[in-house]
């Protein structure tokens, strides 16, 4: 919703769905790419602290460790594929978003932001739940983390399937001349 929210107030028309946005224009400039990308890095970031400070204040029960858990699942997948990778994220995305903050195109602000946010996710989880903690609910929270990546890689191959035929073209993003994100 991020993205699409930042399109819609740049007056391009925008779809959202599961696991990305479609606009609805041919092309788009730099300048608007910048701040869509930026929309849903910002979404995520501000939905994840929401829901850190909703959990900490939040009675212990499985609801709220399943909410946390979900939250935080696309931050994990994103911070594990950067530290295997190299690139939390595979498109020009994140690039962008990092230049709609001043950032430098090739840095891994980013990258960064989300694993301090996985990190700062299993901090809370752990001190919250640090009196019931026992070794196999590490091992519980690393398979459910696994468990995770698996239903967002599902999730992004079915929505492709399903969207891509329903909004076949894609918008070419003009860049200034000698700019490449990557």
């Amino acid at each position: 919703m991020g993205h699409a929210v930042l399109a819609w107030t740049q007056g391009i028309p925008a779809v959202p769905t599961p696991a990305k946005e479609y606009l609805l224009r041919d092309q788009v400039e730099w300048a608007q790419d910048i701040w869509i990308s930026l929309g849903g890095v910002a979404a995520t970031a501000l939905l994840v602290v929401g829901t850190l400070v909703w959990y900490a204040r939040r009675p212990r029960g499985p609801a709220a460790d399943a909410v946390l858990a979900g939250v935080l699942a696309p931050v994990g997948a994103y911070s594990v594929r950067f530290l295997l990778v190299g690139r939390g994220h595979d498109a020009t995305e994140w690039q962008a978003a990092q230049t709609a903050l001043g950032a430098a195109p090739a840095g891994h602000l980013v990258d960064v932001v989300f694993l301090g946010l996985l990190l700062a996710g299993a901090v809370v989880w752990i001190v919250r739940r640090r009196s019931s903690l026992r070794p196999s609910s590490f091992a519980r929270a690393a398979s459910l983390m696994l468990l995770g990546i698996v239903v967002i890689v599902v999730l992004q191959i079915a929505n492709n399937r399903l969207f891509d035929a329903l909004f076949p073209n894609t918008q070419t993003v003009n860049m200034p001349a000698g700019l490449d994100p990557r």
